[in-house]
């Protein structure tokens, strides 16, 4: 029996359009340690209902700089992770403005 995690990527995965990403990134004052919470957002469709859905698909340390190359190397791995992207396509649909270029080669 699947777990949540597999669940929801098979899910993910078959949803009929693009996923919906947001994505926040932050750093603790005293640590200075930095994180990136990442979103999905996408509609199931089942018979003639469709079922929106929001989920938290990853949550990461981040290393090294705050450059869009650096946290777009970070958002590309918790994409791929969950199967949503690879170099060839991509289900992902995100709003960066300025890091936009980063996200796919």
């Amino acid at each position: 029996m699947p777990g949540k995690f597999e669940t929801h990527q098979l899910s993910l995965q078959a949803a009929p359009g693009l996923i919906s990403t947001m994505a926040d990134m932050w750093t603790v004052d005293t640590t200075k340690a930095a994180f990136l919470g990442v979103t999905a957002h996408w509609i199931e469709v089942k018979g003639k209902k469709w079922e929106m859905h929001l989920e938290v698909i990853g949550f990461r340390t981040v290393s090294g700089n705050h450059s869009g190359k650096n946290l777009g190397q970070y958002f590309v791995g918790v994409c791929d992770r969950i199967g949503i992207m690879n170099t060839k396509w991509s289900k992902v649909q995100h709003y960066l403005s300025y890091h936009d270029r980063y996200l796919m080669p």
